[in-house]
């Protein structure tokens, strides 16, 4: 668990349930740190996708490239 999400998780849950006003803002500025970075980040590219029948196989390798 990142140190983001554990603050964003106490600060919630001591500034609600618990009342400190200090650790609420902690956790509304953390959870607002991580929703950022989900919308921030770059998504991965899909470079095939294929829908897979029953008995179908799939193998994955790794080729290394060519000089």
């Amino acid at each position: 668990m990142s140190i983001v999400s554990k603050l964003a998780r106490t600060g919630l849950r001591k500034g609600m349930l618990g009342g400190s006003r200090g650790w609420l803002y902690v956790g509304v500025a953390a959870t607002s740190v991580r929703i950022a970075g989900r919308f921030l980040s770059d998504k991965p590219e899909t470079i095939f996708e294929t829908e897979l029948r029953p008995g179908d196989t799939i193998e994955v390798r790794a080729v290394p490239p060519q000089p």
